[in-house]
């Protein structure tokens, strides 16, 4: 019941009272009249409506401004015609409404709308929302259609090309034991974990030593590759921070052309993907709902990695570029082929920032990082 009509039904009953214990008809008559508009309100949303409405959103995924639309089929399954309806849809913090035409007996319809993906992140969908009100907009009555859904809309995926692949790395075999594991390269032996495929144990050696022994064997020619993202926000404003994250997702996305190993880290200690992962779907998924955090830090990443698996590039995107970071970037050239940071600063000096086996691109926005990119990493 809205306020006005909780008024009229306070006012009628006051001015029947009033009416006859004064006796004057003319109060009794207001009163019958207000209480007799309040009752046909009731009557009017209390009846069941036979309106049913179901949605789907297409793509469930969607980069950053592109289309996501929202499909809304409806009918009328009830006896009366149902009159015009504003169906509300609630889309994260935001109401996106559109219009239900009048229906007759029978008659079913549908309509389309745009949801707005013009911010990055991971919305909940909320049901459709119908709110029905009488002639009088004394009262009213809403319902909701469908199940909650949730969208995601990606970063940027821009054009970057993909870093070379090195495929000629170590042709007389891996030099340390941080290379990654395959079945191509005899590197050395070591003890059995649980896991090992069996066909790898070298029987001779485990009757030897009296435990099981395997062979530990290397892909020499599988690219990985390894993305930080720098999440301090001193490093950027929002603006400069949503092209870093635009600027990672579409390195990912290069890098992980054909299938190639990839992994994503962050500085506040998150790490998705490895060795293993041939799929960018479920990096980009976590870049989605990725925040600007002054939690951990980028050296302490780096150092991390100093301990890791080696791989063929490395990839650091940044915000404004902290000098003192590219020694413990330079630090894993025995670790990766390819050193890259990229700096998204939008005061950055013209004067390119040189520093041994590390490439350096510092642009202001993600489109200058692409064309940057493209350029430098192919010189």
């Amino acid at each position: 019941m809205t306020r006005t009509g909780l008024a009229a039904l306070l006012a009628g009953i006051a001015a029947l009272v009033l009416g006859l214990s004064l006796g004057w008809t003319s109060f009794d008559l207001l009163g019958i009249g207000l209480l007799a508009v309040v009752a046909v309100g009731l009557a009017t949303i209390l009846r069941p409506s036979r309106l049913t409405i179901d949605r789907q959103i297409q793509p469930p995924r969607v980069p950053k401004g592109s289309m996501a639309i929202a499909f809304l089929s409806f009918a009328n399954r009830g006896r009366m015609t149902v009159s015009t309806t504003v169906a509300n849809q609630p889309f994260g913090a935001l109401q996106v409404r559109t219009i239900i035409p009048k229906l007759r007996r029978g008659e079913r319809g549908t309509r389309t709308y745009r949801l707005p993906t013009t911010r990055r992140g991971i919305f909940d969908i909320g049901p459709v929302e119908v709110t029905r009100r009488d002639p009088f907009d004394l009262f009213r009555v809403s319902r909701k259609h469908g199940q909650p859904e949730r969208i995601w809309v990606y970063p940027r995926v821009l054009s970057f090309r993909a870093l070379p692949a090195g495929q000629t790395r170590h042709l007389e075999g891996p030099s340390s034991d941080t290379s990654p594991q395959g079945n191509i390269t005899f590197h050395r032996l070591r003890e059995y974990v649980v896991g090992d495929d069996l066909r790898l144990v070298h029987w001779r050696s485990s009757a030897r030593t009296g435990r099981l022994v395997v062979k530990h064997n290397v892909d020499t020619s599988q690219p990985y590759s390894v993305v930080v993202l720098d999440q301090r926000p001193d490093r950027y404003t929002e603006e400069s921070f949503e092209s870093a994250v635009d600027v990672a997702a579409s390195v990912l996305v290069a890098t992980a052309a054909n299938k190639a190993p990839v992994e994503l880290r962050l500085t506040d200690g998150d790490v998705i993907g490895g060795p293993r992962l041939r799929e960018v779907t479920p990096l980009i998924d976590h870049l989605t709902g990725v925040v600007a955090n002054p939690e951990g830090s980028l050296q302490a990443q780096l150092l991390t990695l100093r301990r890791a698996l080696g791989g063929t590039s490395l990839v650091v995107v940044t915000g404004v570029l902290d000098l003192a970071d590219l020694p413990f970037v330079a630090l894993l050239r025995r670790r990766f082929e390819r050193l890259v940071v990229v700096s998204i600063d939008p005061e950055h000096s013209p004067t390119p920032v040189r520093f041994p086996g590390v490439s350096v691109i510092s642009a202001a926005d993600a489109d200058t990082a692409c064309a940057a990119w493209n350029v430098q990493v192919h010189a």
